[in-house]
């Protein structure tokens, strides 16, 4: 018969409660209060439409809906499809002959009749110097014999955009290549846009315009043709308006606001 060992433990002896207690648990990680935030006011944002005459706005949107970015009143720049311009254009190409008119577009709304002509009459007085003094052949004369810069006659700011005829087609070309896509009007940040007009040649021009009454109070509104071209040599050129002009009553309540 096998021995049963017997257990050396007591089974009446008390609880077992051990020497030494356990480590109390480790403190919680300190609390860092986080520096008072700033009184950081957020940027402004530019809103160049509010100093745009409300009969601009469309026009504003055209220009700007395509650009990046918004940088004051002359920020943005037309695309070839943009643009309510009611006699229509159409991109320049060397495939179209006998173009002389083309209608320049993003021009600063703050330019009017006076300041385009001026800057036309630099551009060819520039071009025929470098001509004269070049000894090339087949030289013509850089000139322009028809001039529009349509206006909102409420607010005497231009619509961004003029005709121009001229008298040689090698002068459109010349005029495109110098300065399509650049910024060419100081203070201005849009990119000149030159495309061809629908209505080609100063007859065609004058044909039309003629037959329109413009609601306004001055001639300096009115389309003008020049007899003979202006070239900007500054010799004498007689300036004809076309089309006719007929105050309103208003017109007279624009002039006595101040």
């Amino acid at each position: 018969m096998a021995t049963v060992r017997k257990s050396l433990l007591n089974p009446h002896a008390s609880e077992y409660i051990p020497i030494s207690t356990p480590p109390p648990p480790p403190p919680p990680p300190p609390t860092v209060d986080s520096p008072p935030r700033e009184n950081v006011r957020p940027p402004l944002v530019e809103r160049p439409w509010l100093n745009i005459p409300p009969r601009l706005i469309n026009d504003y949107v055209a220009r700007t809906k395509f650009s990046p970015s918004i940088k004051g009143i002359r920020g943005g720049e037309w695309s070839r499809n943009d643009g309510p311009m009611k006699y229509g254009v159409i991109p320049i190409s060397r495939s179209h002959k006998n173009v002389t008119t083309i209608v320049i577009k993003n021009i600063p709304y703050d330019y009017n009749r006076e300041m385009l002509m001026q800057f036309l009459d630099e551009q060819c007085l520039l071009e025929n110097q470098k001509a004269s003094d070049s000894n090339g052949e087949n030289i013509h004369v850089f000139a322009y014999d028809f001039l529009y810069l349509p206006m909102d006659f409420k607010s005497k700011m231009n619509k961004g955009y003029a005709f121009v005829n001229f008298t040689d087609e090698r002068t459109v070309w010349n005029f495109f290549e110098a300065f399509d896509k650049l910024n060419v009007f100081p203070g201005s940040t849009w990119k000149v846009k030159i495309v061809t007009a629908k209505i080609q040649g100063k007859e065609a021009l004058v044909n039309h315009f003629k037959k329109t009454r413009f609601v306004c109070e001055s001639e300096e509104f009115l389309p003008v043709q020049f007899s003979p071209p202006r070239d900007g040599s500054g010799e004498s050129v007689q300036m004809i308006t076309v089309g006719e002009y007929k105050v309103t009553p208003s017109c007279s309540d624009i002039l006595k606001k101040p």
